[in-house]
């Protein structure tokens, strides 16, 4: 009876982004299920289903956000400060992302301007400070009317946008390429390659910062592994995703690094024709003197980070409803989104990372202590918290459920004591090395 009304559920519930948050979720609805059941037929379902179909127990079905996770499976004395906890470093984390969005698209659009300005002959200085607030603004302009839409009808676009970021990135490595291959060339592979450097200690927390925000996404697993089918061959797509990712960053970094590593100026000129410089902190900001095409291939680089624009909303929406379910607040659904509560929610999402937009251009500093604390805490310590109390709920440690060698398709090899401890002991010096770095070590200009 539980399976039949579970998959009926499933088939019939409306999408994630489109339910009213006023209803219980599918997870809950079958939770209060399961507690009017006596716990003797309740075992003796679970045991069945767990012989016979244990891909059905165990499958992913909905996508559950952390928070509501803790929420959920952390009860009892204390544990109620868990979830608690584990939904601040989420809201922190989610702050950091929009944060890092609103000055990485600002800043990509003020200089674009700049381009274009040079592009279409226009003699005159432009002010890229100037341009940079006023891109600010009118990015909180696009931003806030989209977090009350169904982004749902948006999907096209969204295709769109990400077929334009691949152009973009794809055009980045062969253009680095064709310049490192140029100078290599010119220099001599030895004089080059012993100009790149190799490590830099100074530069660890922007590296590091920066490797939580695109890899340590172990709290979204739910939302990329439920849509798929089948999902015994997911950890073989998710495997393939990441080393993907690696080796394009990896390509990205080695072509950017001979490219640009002899340049003398520090940055970049905005004029189209103009000089080259150091590796910038965003590296399309090195294509901005480009020539090719008449220019309008350093404007289209140029305008690359902006495509993030499209990210901001699901962002601002994520961390809307993560402190609303946080805080106990209803919000309303989607054809009724201008009510006073679920107004005042999006502009107390919006408007902190605006304003810190307009502070600081510095991305890395705003990534270095997001990601490095808040980033590495939601990353590695929260699914690991959750993970053990749902362990021990399943009862999955006890000697019965060993001896029954359960195949689960899903496991992951660190569903151990031993994986537990490495987890925690790579945490730990993480966090370490995190807060040497940025308290108690000396910038290289003050030694």
């Amino acid at each position: 009876e539980l399976t039949r009304e579970y998959r009926s559920n499933a088939a019939e519930r409306p999408k994630a982004e489109n339910a009213d948050a006023s209803k219980p979720s599918l997870a809950e609805g079958l939770l209060g299920k399961i507690k009017s059941v006596s716990s003797d037929a309740l075992q003796d379902f679970c045991d069945e289903v767990r012989d016979t179909n244990p891909e059905s127990e165990f499958k992913i079905r909905e996508r559950v956000e952390l928070g509501q996770m803790g929420e959920m499976v952390l009860h009892g004395k204390g544990s109620h400060w868990v979830a608690t906890a584990i939904y601040l470093m989420v809201v922190s984390f989610t702050y950091g992302t929009a944060c890092a969005l609103a000055v990485t698209v600002s800043t990509s659009m003020a200089h674009t301007y700049c381009s274009a300005v040079s592009f279409i002959g226009d003699t005159s200085e432009c002010d890229a400070d100037k341009a940079y607030k006023y891109c600010v603004i009118v990015s909180f302009c696009i931003t806030l009317p989209l977090c009350f839409a169904n982004l749902q009808k948006t999907k096209n676009f969204t295709i769109v946008i990400m077929v334009f970021r691949f152009i973009a990135i794809a055009t980045m490595i062969a253009v680095g390429g064709y310049k490192a291959v140029g100078r290599l060339q010119e220099e001599g592979s030895v004089t080059v390659l012993s100009q790149v450097p190799t490590w830099e200690p100074e530069n660890f927390m922007a590296v590091f910062g920066n490797a939580v925000f695109l890899f340590g996404i172990h709290h979204y697993l739910p939302s990329m592994i439920s849509p798929l089918e089948p999902q015994r061959l997911a950890p073989r797509v998710i495997i393939t995703a990441f080393l993907s990712c690696y080796l394009v960053i990896l390509v990205v970094c080695v072509t950017a690094s001979i490219a640009w590593g002899g340049e003398a100026h520090s940055q970049c000129s905005v004029d189209l024709g103009g000089h080259f410089c150091k590796v910038q902190p965003l590296y399309n900001l090195n294509f901005a003197p480009l020539p090719w095409l008449g220019g309008s291939l350093a404007i289209f680089i140029t305008a690359y980070p902006s495509m993030a624009i499209a990210s901001i909303p699901i962002a601002a929406i994520t961390t809307r409803n993560t402190m609303a379910r946080w805080l106990g607040i209803v919000l309303p659904g989607p054809d009724n989104p201008f009510t006073p509560t679920n107004v005042f929610m999006t502009l107390a999402v919006l408007m902190p990372p605006s304003i810190i937009a307009l502070i600081t251009k510095d991305v890395q500093a705003v990534i270095q202590y997001v990601g490095g604390y808040a980033g590495l805490t939601v990353a590695i310590i929260c699914p690991l918290v959750l993970l053990v109390r749902l362990r021990h709920l399943l009862k999955l440690d006890t000697p019965k459920e060993k001896e029954r060698h359960t195949d689960r398709p899903l496991k992951s090899p660190f569903g151990n004591r031993c994986g537990y401890a490495f987890v925690v002991l790579f945490y730990l010096v993480a966090l370490s090395l995190v807060t040497k770095k940025l308290f108690f070590t000396l910038p290289v200009a003050a030694r």
